[in-house]
């Protein structure tokens, strides 16, 4: 069945309604589904005690280590405990469950300061890819650790690559990241695991003072987080990979050294990729194709795309024929510097004075930073990231023509995004002005940028992106000014079959991004512990009437596919 495209955003579940359909050409029931589970989400919430909108909170696990702790306090350090998964919840929790010797760690840890430190009490602080715990000592001192669960990367490479960076970093920029004090990336040392163990960054998370912020301290602080941009930009590297010390990197790997004026001590190189950034990214691909074809093939057909293994190959191969005259066009070229980047730059992951926000006492979150092409790294920090609807260029942002007929509660939603693109749009005009080499970046045109990105399948398990990106390559081969002719084209009935696969897609984007915003959740499912029963429910709830819904459009085993959180009784 083929579902064409709806286009639209639930602001506020209570406000749903036909008027924010965009495009009148779906089918009417799927409309109706999509309508009535928006329409009745808010009257569900609060028969469940509930409010529409549920905040990410991380929690912490107290210890206090004067007191003889239960095998169960110890368990809770191992595993994650701040929330679950609708789906796929094993595994979710195996890829965050790590045992350690918890003794040897806070050893170590207060070692630091004097044999006589004593570590007196441990805050476990959750992390998506590391364990990460407030060590306490008995003379005031605190300390970081941080221990990699099995979902962040590569073993080994992943702790020494982050070391590395916060290093090399510290010695090159004048914001403030944590200082390493002590790591092993050897899983046989007396704590059992990899750690590091970093400085705890002075401060309060900007999250907690943005909204206290006016226009010119916010625009302030947008020049400073400008100006640590401007310096990482400038630190341009010889090769894309993971930075790594000298010293701790395997001769087994590739390296390339740093140049003398960013490196005169010889310490850092750039070694192996821990992401999937390379021109090499396809044939990656394909192998594991090869390897793992019956993951593969359910990743395909996840949700119903009904794609083959055939197909995805014969994609990733058109692939391999085309990335390397892209990344020998000029206006890539221009922007392929090689450059670290922080790339999940939200307000959780600045830390500022309280007595002065627009003052950074440090960044964290360096985890997965490596040494990748500026076109690949430019971005808009993730706490600037323009609304939908958001316009590049001069124009100024402007609230909604129709702003003065919205109800009340649209109209404070219509504000926000107001203040958003306008935020947007100073950082934008600033980079033009004192970077420009990163507003270069970000305005290549997505046609020479995005197939260097496309070499993975999404969450949704979907051809339409990686198909959609070279269908637009073949056919704008010669406006964009690559170099002789496209060596693939796709024929009528191949861009047929792509169309519907599009409005299928894009259908289930809107639905997707209906249910994960009334449900509080992300695309792998989370929801905070405390209010897992009741999302639980709701998305029971809603899938049920989705089931009924559709019955007359598709089988109820078909809508079950299109389903993001299948319950598991369902």
């Amino acid at each position: 069945m083929c579902l064409p495209l709806l286009s639209f955003r639930i602001h506020q579940a209570s406000r749903a309604s036909s008027k924010r359909i965009q495009n009148g050409l779906a089918p009417v029931n799927y409309v109706e589904a999509t309508i009535k589970l928006s329409s009745v989400i808010s009257a569900k919430w609060h028969q469940l005690g509930l409010c529409c909108s549920i905040q990410f909170v991380h929690q912490s696990h107290f210890s206090d280590r004067s007191a003889s702790r239960r095998k169960n306090d110890e368990e809770d350090f191992f595993r994650y405990t701040s929330g679950r998964w609708l789906v796929d919840e094993k595994h979710q929790l195996e890829q965050r469950y790590v045992r350690f010797n918890i003794d040897n760690l806070c050893s170590q840890a207060a070692s630091l300061f004097s044999s006589e430190t004593r570590c007196m009490r441990i805050a476990k602080l959750e992390g998506n890819f590391s364990k990460a715990f407030l060590l306490t000592m008995d003379d005031g001192n605190e300390v970081i650790a941080k221990i990699p669960c099995p979902n962040v990367g590569p073993p080994v490479l992943t702790t020494e690559s982050e070391v590395a960076t916060l290093k090399f970093l510290r010695s090159h920029i004048s914001t403030p990241v944590p200082e390493v004090y002590h790591w092993s990336s050897e899983p046989t040392n007396p704590v059992g695991a990899e750690y590091i163990l970093i400085e705890k960054t002075r401060g309060v998370p900007l999250a907690e003072k943005w909204n206290t912020l006016n226009t010119i301290q916010r625009y302030r602080f947008i020049d400073k987080i400008l100006e640590m941009e401007t310096a990482l930009q400038r630190l341009q590297l010889p090769a894309y990979g993971g930075l790594f010390l000298q010293e701790s990197l395997s001769s087994s790997y590739p390296r390339y050294p740093l140049s003398s004026g960013l490196d005169p001590n010889n310490q850092f190189c750039i070694g192996t990729s821990l992401l999937k950034f390379a021109l090499s990214a396809p044939r990656r691909e394909l192998a594991r194709v090869v390897a793992k074809g019956d993951d593969v093939h359910t990743d395909l057909n996840r949700f119903g795309n009904n794609q083959s293994i055939e197909e995805y190959s014969d994609l990733l191969q058109k692939m391999q024929l085309i990335l390397p005259a892209l990344s020998q066009h000029p206006l890539v070229q221009e922007s392929a510097a090689s450059t670290v980047w922080h790339t999940d730059l939200h307000l959780g992951n600045i830390f500022v004075c309280p007595d002065d926000p627009t003052t950074i006492e440090g960044i964290i979150d360096w985890q997965s930073a490596e040494a990748a092409p500026l076109f690949i790294q430019a971005r808009f920090p993730e706490f600037l990231r323009p609304p939908k609807g958001y316009r590049s260029g001069t124009n100024v942002p402007k609230l909604p023509e129709n702003f003065d007929e919205l109800g009340p509660d649209e109209k404070e939603s219509a504000k926000e995004e107001h203040i958003l693109a306008i935020q947007s749009k100073y950082y934008e005009i600033s980079c033009r002005a004192h970077n420009k080499p990163v507003f270069n970046a970000m305005a290549l045109d997505r046609c020479l940028w995005e197939p260097f990105t496309r070499c993975q399948l999404p969450s949704n398990g979907s051809l339409v992106p990686l198909r959609n990106s070279l269908i637009r390559i073949a056919e704008d081969w010669e406006l964009l000014g690559l170099s002789d002719s496209s060596p693939f084209q796709f024929n009528e009935e191949e861009l047929k079959r792509h169309d519907e696969q599009v409005q299928f897609y894009e259908d289930s984007l809107s639905l997707w991004d209906l249910v994960k915003e009334q449900l509080g959740t992300d695309n792998s499912g989370w929801i905070h512990s405390e209010d897992w029963e009741s999302v639980n429910k709701m998305n029971k709830y809603l899938y049920n009437m989705f089931i009924d819904t559709m019955s007359e459009e598709i089988s109820a085993e078909e809508a079950a596919k299109r389903w993001p959180f299948l319950p598991k009784d369902a």
